[in-house]
């Protein structure tokens, strides 16, 4: 029995649950969704409750089932580990993070949703994954946590042009002409010089 194959999918928006509805976000999906992050968010949009005591992806570290601490929705493509209800440290995430490695029968593929914010801090424990893409919610404008990411990837090395899956802009909203030009302005250069990153913007 192989261990599954991790992708982790960064992203800056909630809206990540709409992109991961479309095309190229199904292809993310896997069999399996870790929200990773220290406090909850995804279940808002998801409208699913996630009590006080509900441990996340840190639940394992105690030898709770993946299986029981899975979600199902209809609004993404596979069953999804939230956030936990109440905040966990950022070092049990981490060192729950490596026990996604195990064998399951259950699992093939697993993608590890995380929050541009919380990148630095989940830092090398992302390493497990073998592929990383970034979903980038284009309705909004850009935002110092998205600036500081890019950055950060940028010196920590954490993937390269072999790992990295790609950027994938998409929108939840219709854009007004002028910033939809100043977003193709962007891209188009972007996308020449690196394969991986879209020039075109995927409505979600």
């Amino acid at each position: 029995m192989n261990a599954p194959r991790i992708t982790c999918l960064f992203h800056d928006a909630t809206t990540v649950t709409s992109f991961l509805q479309t095309v190229e976000g199904r292809a993310f999906g896997g069999d399996l969704l870790v929200e990773c992050s220290a406090e909850p968010a995804l279940g808002f949009v998801l409208n699913l409750e996630t009590p006080a005591n509900y441990p996340g992806v840190a639940g394992l570290l105690g030898g709770v089932d993946l299986g029981t601490l899975a979600h199902p929705s209809e609004h993404l493509p596979a069953p999804i580990i939230l956030a936990p209800g109440g905040r966990v440290s950022r070092a049990a995430l981490r060192t729950a993070l490596a026990r996604l490695q195990r064998p399951d029968e259950r699992l093939s593929a697993i993608t590890l949703l995380v929050p541009v914010g919380e990148a630095r801090s989940l830092g090398s424990a992302l390493a497990v994954a073998e592929r990383f893409a970034i979903a980038w919610d284009t309705s909004l404008s850009p935002h110092e946590e998205l600036v500081e990411f890019a950055r950060w990837l940028a010196t920590e090395r954490l993937c390269d042009e072999d790992s990295l899956a790609g950027l994938f802009p998409y929108t939840t909203t219709k854009l007004e002409p002028a910033h939809a030009q100043r977003l193709k302005a962007m891209l188009g250069p972007l996308a020449l010089r690196a394969p991986t990153v879209r020039d075109t913007i995927t409505s979600a």
